[in-house]
């Protein structure tokens, strides 16, 4: 937090609190708390009201007195003005929201997710009031369809050349999918991964427990992807829901047409690495896909796994910086086009009531490792 707002905080006047009282929005006190990772006892002990008072303040049935407003603020390191209503907000719950891993991932963790992923929508809602972002261009037809087809529905629908899928994050976000890769100290890192849509902008946000290697980040964006495509309106908690997002990324990323002529016809670990490197997948993957086209037997399949684990060199990690196009820029982009016309990160932290540093925090900064230079 900057020396500027944290003076803000506490030069900010009862009278000025009144103000926004009258404007309360119970969701941004709601919004606030989950990020801030308290809970409502938490939170009440820390102002000195009860637990169900700050019940009723998010409920809507009661608003704070403004004196105690300022103490929410400050607490929650919000300027008061952040709890004022009128500007776009979106209540994101679980069953709107796909995660990798929904059942070994606590409530407080998942509810932190949602409203980050909130708090994502809301920044484009900003940028958009300035310049134009990629229009979603997903196929609307393809919901009933099979992993298998509907991955070849989006590959056809993008143009997609037969061979790799270059560039895949890159790739979703010209065609309208906000893809946002947190950094560790984000708050959700405890979170694999997920996806949502608020107000019809597909949403996907990683983690570096799925993208701390380029195949695994490539996999997860594309599993996601899949949830886009096939799985809006349906209950988030669903086994068969991951599977077919699975099915979806393989077909994706490994068209059995060309797979079954390009796998080798019996397991050959180096030949799979070369493989998967023209593919940009995992020889894991491939050896999976071996298995799901049934071109070698299950003990080959297992002999395979115990011996790709035993040889380092050929699970082929790699981190994603070193990968054009896997990185997202969307939005970075789109705050660089903004302040060509006078509105920076700033700005439209002021625009949204947020912290200064809060648009950092939310989308990263890239691959911020110092850069050698040699003369």
């Amino acid at each position: 937090m900057t020396g500027d707002f944290q003076r803000s905080l506490f030069s900010e006047s009862e009278e000025a609190a009144a103000d926004v009282v009258t404007l309360f929005e119970p969701a941004r006190l709601t919004q606030a708390r989950v990020l801030a990772g308290m809970t409502k006892k938490e939170l009440a002990a820390a102002v000195g009201v009860s637990p169900t008072a700050v019940s009723q303040y998010e409920s809507g049935l009661t608003h704070p007195r403004p004196r105690l407003l300022l103490d929410l603020a400050r607490v929650l390191g919000h300027d008061v003005r952040f709890f004022a209503g009128g500007r776009p907000l979106a209540r994101v719950d679980t069953g709107d929201a796909h995660f990798r891993s929904l059942r070994s991932l606590r409530a407080a963790d998942r509810d932190r997710a949602l409203a980050t992923a909130e708090q994502v929508w809301e920044l484009v809602c900003a940028l958009e009031r300035h310049v134009h972002l990629p229009e979603v261009n997903l196929p609307s037809d393809v919901s009933d369809a099979t992993p298998r087809a509907a991955a070849q529905a989006v590959r056809k629908h993008w143009r997609l050349p037969r061979g790799p899928v270059k560039h895949l994050v890159a790739t979703m976000e010209l065609n309208g999918v906000v893809v946002v890769l947190s950094h560790e100290d984000s708050g959700i890192d405890r979170v694999d991964a997920f996806s949502t849509v608020i107000a019809d902008r597909p949403i996907v946000i990683s983690t570096p427990r799925r993208s701390n290697d380029v195949y695994r980040h490539r996999f997860t964006c594309a599993h996601e992807l899949g949830h886009l495509v096939l799985h809006q309106g349906q209950p988030a908690e669903n086994i068969a829901a991951e599977r077919q997002a699975d099915e979806f990324a393989a077909e994706f990323l490994t068209p059995e047409g060309a797979m079954r002529s390009l796998l080798p016809s019996r397991m050959d670990l180096a030949a799979l690495s070369r493989l998967a490197q023209t593919w940009g997948v995992s020889p894991d993957s491939l050896i999976r896909r071996m298995s799901e086209l049934r071109m070698v037997s299950d003990v080959t399949i297992r002999r395979a796994y115990v011996r790709l684990n035993a040889v380092r060199e050929l699970a082929g990690t790699s981190p994603i910086h070193r990968y054009e196009g896997e990185v997202p820029t969307m939005l970075r982009r789109a705050i660089a086009l903004t302040q060509r016309v006078g509105v920076g990160p700033r700005e439209l932290a002021a625009e949204l009531r947020w912290q200064p540093d809060r648009i950092h925090d939310l989308i990263g900064g890239g691959d911020t490792r110092p850069k050698l230079t040699l003369a």
